[in-house]
């Protein structure tokens, strides 16, 4: 099977120099696709409109509410993955290795249960 490029988002979130050893933490995100993505923010937003009064679900606020959500939906694409990582020293590429991951399961984020707010 042929790999394909899929779009990922990575964070430095810091770094070490010890014995002549340097690293630098990251993670990295590889988003759901945008079809996959709004179905999670449909499926939160349903349940988030179950617990509100009815005059509140308009349909403008709907979509002002679904735009948010989708911004939220932080999961995971599941497959396996290879990342190719680049040591650069300004332009210059001073060495390349490869991790393979596999994500296996993820859990949707329209599974969690809705925290209670005491009637006003």
């Amino acid at each position: 099977m042929r790999p394909v490029l899929v779009p990922s988002e990575t964070n430095q979130s810091g770094g070490s120099y010890a014995a002549e050893v340097e690293s630098v933490y990251f993670h990295f995100h590889i988003p759901l696709e945008p079809a996959e993505r709004d179905a999670e923010a449909n499926r939160l937003l349903a349940k988030v409109e179950k617990s509100m009064p009815s005059e509140q679900v308009t349909e403008e606020a709907h979509q002002r509410y679904l735009e948010r959500i989708r911004g939220f939906i932080g999961q995971h694409l599941v497959g396996h993955f290879q990342v190719e990582c680049r040591i650069l020293n300004g332009d210059r590429v001073m060495g390349v290795a490869v991790v393979e991951l596999e994500v296996l399961f993820k859990g949707r984020v329209s599974d969690l249960g809705l925290q209670a707010v005491p009637p006003a």
